[in-house]
């Protein structure tokens, strides 16, 4: 079946999955893109998400591959496997959009990043957080030096995943596990949060880490915490749980020398305080702030299916991009190579729980 605008850029999606799903959705919303195909190694799976989008559907990852109207594959299968399939699309000469994690450790996903390089290929890694309008506006004021030098931060994600969840997927009960997941509420619903707050304040130093499994039979954490210090100097926490019926708030705190900000559930302002020698004009700022970010979006605290954001969602941006990225031959907004030390602050979590050691970056 040949593509219905020949002008569009072929997106096809590996792993009809609860997030293969939402992919094809973005896709399907994306100025510029056109989903052309899916595959599962479930046959059932991919017949269904097949007929409900009106394209190809294959079990067969080289037969998809073989495809000459796919130009960028979307990897969305458990995270264990997410090098392996990138890599054998980075060598059919296929672009990558890479669900979070780009992997389960730093070895495979510098072997995805190193094999899109080599072939030629562009590597987008989804971390749609970066995109929102108020994540922006935090990172200006922190770059811009506006608060002054930053003291502190923290990230504290306080969702709920249901046993089904963990007992749920293909293959059932990878949710979880050290092999496809990576670990458990750090590596998988944190390391948005992760990825967030390393980039807003900058590279991680070091982290004295915390982990236990309380509420869920899995063999990694559902509650993680650690210390950290960043490159900066600053000092932080980064606290995550899938234990906090019902599914409660991912909130975040910045201090800075010259003002504080606060913001929960990814987009609503609690606090925006910042000097600017007049009293009434700070209230000003911080009374505009909390009108444009009041909290608008749906929150995946209990649901994970809750991803999408009032005006355009995150992955349909990420998807419009990579196709800007493509026309216009530069990188994605967010490259493999920027996604790669969230992997490597979660896995010194691990080390530091594992050892009970303070854990110096790099590893």
């Amino acid at each position: 079946m040949p593509k219905k605008d020949p002008n569009s850029i072929g997106f096809a999606v590996v792993g009809y999955g609860v997030i293969g799903a939402h992919h094809c959705r973005a896709i399907n919303e994306a100025v510029g893109a056109e989903l052309v195909a899916i595959c599962d190694i479930d046959a059932e799976a991919a017949r269904a998400g097949g007929e409900k989008w009106g394209v190809p559907w294959y079990t067969s990852l080289s037969e998809l591959l073989a495809n000459p109207d796919v130009d960028v594959v979307n990897v969305c299968v458990p995270t264990g496997l997410h090098a392996e399939v990138g890599i054998a699309a980075a060598r059919a000469g296929k672009h990558v959009v890479c669900e979070k994690p780009l992997d389960v450790n730093l070895e495979k996903a510098d072997a995805l990043i190193r094999a899109c390089r080599e072939n030629g290929v562009k590597l987008a890694a989804i971390f749609q957080r970066r995109l929102h309008p108020l994540s922006r506006r935090i990172k200006e004021a922190v770059d811009s030096g506006r608060l002054g030098r930053i003291v502190y931060a923290d990230i504290h994600l306080y969702w709920y995943r249901t046993p089904e969840y963990y007992a749920g997927g293909r293959p059932p009960g990878w949710r979880g596990t050290w092999k496809y997941d990576g670990g458990g509420a750090c590596m998988n619903q944190g390391i948005h949060s992760v990825d967030f707050i390393q980039w807003i304040v900058g590279p991680v130093r070091s982290v004295f880490a915390k982990t236990g499994t309380f509420t869920h039979n899995i063999e990694a954490e559902d509650v993680g915490t650690a210390t950290i210090q960043f490159v900066n100097g600053a000092l932080g926490n980064i606290t995550c749980t899938t234990s906090a019926y019902p599914g409660l708030t991912n909130d975040f705190h910045l201090f800075g020398e010259r003002g504080s900000i606060v913001v929960q559930d990814n987009d609503k302002v609690i606090t925006w305080r910042i000097q600017q020698g007049d009293v009434a004009k700070e209230k000003a700022e911080e009374a505009q702030m909390r009108e444009w970010y009041s909290g608008s979006r749906e929150s995946p605290a209990a649901d994970p299916v809750a991803l999408g954001s009032a005006g355009k969602d995150g992955h349909t941006m990420h998807i419009e991009d990579m196709v800007q990225a493509i026309r216009e031959n530069r990188d994605p907004v967010i490259p493999g190579e920027q996604a790669r030390h969230a992997i490597e602050i979660i896995l010194a979590m691990y080390e530091s729980a594992r050892t009970g050691r303070e854990i110096t970056l790099p590893l």
